[in-house]
């Protein structure tokens, strides 16, 4: 079955694209197939989709998947869908919010171990949903995310660009990111200011790090948090947090700190965040022994 077109469905049941939510359905059927490509589902496979919209991606989805769980918020939209296509098998229509979704859950009660993702998302959602990715990474193997343009340029930047930031080192702390083919704003309706890109999230790729994930993100979101200034100025608070100084930080991870955060790789925020973890610690068992 083709989905009915956005333009054809918004007429037919009396709908306008929510502003607030930022809605520019996909009306390119070509693109629509080349994402349901990227996804690469099989036949076991069950793919939480966010956002169904008028079901430009789901049903090419299930013809391919198992199951495509498909989450919406707008009630207008979740009851056209239902009105336009029925009970369509392999296809499970949830309306709500997919920021309030438990993907652990619905992997568990659908029987797989990692689910597959798929969505448009708007940019207003887009940290937050992937956000939620990273904390269910482990009930989640890829995601294929359309995002808006600068959004995905952050995703999958490299270290000392103009487009690196805190998103794109937490990210790809979890997860092998790479962009598979930009969309332009003519492939919407509405039509975008801006073009989009599509987005792999690969949990599977994710490296093996010794230092604690909370500990890391914490790190490197102060090093951003104040973008001009030196580490030693930008993590100052978390170095007398540890109880030690930026001289005694510079020598236990080999990094100097008149560097800005932009300038780090993954690896040496690593290598900062375990530094930063020892020295606590040596601060902590330090003041352990004078109480004893």
């Amino acid at each position: 079955m083709e989905p009915t077109p956005a333009r054809d469905m918004l007429a037919k049941y009396g709908l306008a694209p929510s502003r607030r939510r930022g809605q520019n359905f996909l009306a390119d059927g070509n693109v629509c197939r080349k994402i349901v490509a990227a996804v690469g589902a099989g036949p076991d496979d069950v793919v939480l989709e966010i956002g169904a919209g008028f079901g430009a991606i789901t049903l090419g989805l299930a013809e391919a998947a198992r199951l495509v769980v498909a989450v919406e918020i707008d009630a207008g939209i979740a009851r056209a869908f239902r009105t336009e296509y029925g009970d369509l098998p392999g296809i499970e229509l949830v309306e709500g919010d997919v920021l309030e979704f438990d993907l652990e859950r619905a992997a568990r009660e659908h029987g797989v171990e990692r689910l597959l993702v798929a969505g448009n998302l708007p940019y207003g959602v887009t940290s937050p949903v992937v956000r939620n990715l990273i904390d269910a990474r482990h009930a989640v193997s890829r995601a294929v995310l359309m995002v808006q343009s600068e959004v995905g340029a952050r995703m999958v930047a490299a270290p000392g660009t103009s487009d690196y930031s805190a998103l794109s080192v937490v990210l790809q702390y979890h997860a092998g990111v790479r962009q598979l083919f930009r969309v332009a704003r003519t492939c919407f309706h509405p039509r975008p200011k801006v073009d989009s890109r599509v987005i792999e999230i690969d949990f599977r790729l994710g490296g093996a790090h010794r230092s604690d994930p909370e500990a890391f993100s914490s790190v490197v979101h102060a090093a951003f948090g104040q973008r001009r200034k030196m580490l030693r100025r930008s993590l100052s608070g978390r170095i007398e947090r540890a109880g030690t100084t930026a001289a005694a930080l510079e020598e236990s991870c080999g990094i100097d700190l008149a560097r800005r955060g932009e300038s780090l790789s993954l690896d040496e925020f690593e290598a900062l965040t375990l530094a930063l973890a020892t020295l606590d610690d040596r601060g902590r068992a330090g003041q352990n022994r004078k109480v004893v």
